[in-house]
């Protein structure tokens, strides 16, 4: 493979057909370049389809030095506290600013894609299940439409994740020395509640719609973003234990109410009298009680 101008890729062909060139949304301009000037070495291509769209995924070898330790402005700012959740997406001890020009803020909001796509979703799915005909050796164009349709919402649906991810992941990692974060189990946050026959679980579509939202942030997909590019930027990733109290005790004096539940927003201190959002307290938790380990 090679390429062919400013966006034009050529693809080699395979078996027996002959190479053909496409072109680009994205301009390849920074890789082009890496590998005129030697620095990179293409290793693979490989085409894909997601949705409505083909992918061309370029895999390359690059060598390129990483910074020794963090900028002046990343020291100056310190360590950061995060505390993933659902009804914010994050909450941060310390502001973060998002985009040039706007304001510093402290929580991010949670955009709940699947949420605000889960009604078109199921009318599509819907649709599509409606025009299929169980046996049919060859189903019809309606059927093949409305299925392209459903991975059409799909493939928009993890696209509008994958920026708000990487978007929230890399201003921390260019904004701050240190990154302080819970060790999260994901996989065992988002089990199922279901239980057994014998022994049924409780509250079971509540903690289905708990997990669906834990999947949709991303709680697993932002931690990994945060390790690997804290590398590229000499930060440090700091982690309190897996199960550290961090909403649960006072960032202030360390007094921990063990009779708080999930719908408890605020946290009341009764030692201290602090009274504080219970995200806000996590955060500032995390940021004083991570333990500190090089990325």
């Amino acid at each position: 493979m090679r390429f062919d101008g400013p966006r034009r890729l050529r693809i080699p062909g395979g078996g027996g057909q002959p190479a053909f060139t496409v072109r680009l949304h994205q301009s390849p301009r920074a890789l082009t370049k890496l590998t005129n000037d030697g620095r990179a070495v293409i290793t693979s291509l490989t085409v894909a389809r997601e949705g409505h769209r083909w992918h061309a995924s370029v895999l390359a070898r690059i060598t390129q030095e990483l910074p020794q330790q963090p900028t002046r402005r990343q020291r100056a700012a310190g360590r950061v506290g995060v505390d993933l959740g659902v009804k914010a997406a994050l909450v941060l001890s310390d502001p973060l600013t998002l985009h040039r020009g706007a304001p510093p803020v402290l929580t991010v909001d949670n955009p709940r894609l699947l949420e605000n796509t889960a009604r078109k979703l199921a009318r599509a799915q819907r649709i599509m299940s409606r025009r299929y005909v169980k046996g049919a050796t060859q189903q019809s164009q309606g059927y093949l439409e409305a299925k392209a349709k459903v991975a059409k919402l799909h493939a928009q649906l993890a696209a509008r994740r994958s920026t708000a991810q990487h978007l929230i992941t890399k201003r921390l990692v260019q904004q701050y020395a240190e990154i302080a974060l819970e060790t999260l189990n994901t996989k065992g946050m988002t089990s199922s509640a279901k239980g057994t026959a014998a022994k049924p679980g409780k509250n079971v579509r509540q903690k289905a719609g708990l997990n669906r939202a834990i999947l949709d942030v991303g709680f697993a997909e932002i931690n990994r973003q945060i390790e690997y590019k804290a590398r590229w930027h000499a930060v440090t990733v700091a982690r309190v234990p897996t199960f550290f109290r961090s909403s649960k005790t006072c960032h202030q004096c360390g007094w921990s109410d063990t009779a708080q539940t999930l719908a408890d927003r605020t946290f009341h201190c009764q030692a201290c009298g602090m009274i504080m959002d219970r995200d806000a307290n996590a955060a500032y938790n995390i940021k004083n009680h991570a333990v500190t380990r090089q990325a």
